[in-house]
């Protein structure tokens, strides 16, 4: 988690990276940079507070347990973190409306690769998951080949979103960003654009 001051839009912001997520009913945004990954914002209108995830992976297939340090990199255990922590602070589920963002097919999908669809999978999760919490999502913005960035007021639940331009460098620089959080959690299994507002 990174904190800094953004002239543009003379706001702090709080940039969160997998694994990660942040609540807030402050005046700070809340910002992510996502390729396959997910974010899920959250958001209970009646006290105007809400909050920000980042996951890389739907599943756990290494049975970690939720206070582990990789846990929130997947989503069974991420969804639970940022609900959990809101309820905390006052929110009530039956108020929770979330937004979607991610799951784009950035590392690409072939007979080698160790993560096949990650996107499409983490898409299918996040859906599946919000539908069986009865958590209404009102807007998305997912799949795709393009990273996102986006920045989140969980004061008023809008979101900054702008698609990432795929020079070569940054391409080879999201890649190289998600292929090192991959062979982490592999690690752990083996020991064990436009601008948009939603």
């Amino acid at each position: 988690m990174n904190r800094y001051f953004d002239s543009q839009f003379n706001k702090h912001i709080v940039t969160i990276y997998p694994g990660e997520f942040h609540c807030s009913g402050g005046e700070e945004y809340i910002s992510t940079v996502l390729g396959s990954c997910i974010s899920v914002a959250l958001y209970d209108r009646t006290i105007q507070f809400g909050g920000l995830n980042h996951f890389m992976l739907a599943y756990d297939q290494t049975s970690s347990k939720e206070n582990d340090a990789l846990a929130g990199r997947f989503g069974e255990y991420a969804m639970e973190l940022l609900i959990n922590t809101m309820l905390k602070h006052g929110a009530q589920k039956k108020h929770l409306t979330a937004k979607v963002f991610g799951g784009s097919n950035v590392l690409g999908s072939n007979e080698n690769s160790k993560t096949p669809l990650v996107g499409a999978a983490n898409i299918k999760f996040v859906f599946d998951y919000l539908e069986r919490e009865q958590i209404p999502v009102i807007s998305s913005n997912t799949g795709g080949d393009r990273p996102r960035k986006i920045f989140y007021d969980p004061k008023s639940s809008k979101i900054w979103l702008k698609h990432i331009r795929k020079t070569v460098r940054e391409e080879e620089f999201i890649k190289k960003k998600e292929s090192e959080y991959v062979h982490k959690v592999q690690e752990k299994k083996e020991h064990a654009g436009d601008i948009v507002w939603f």
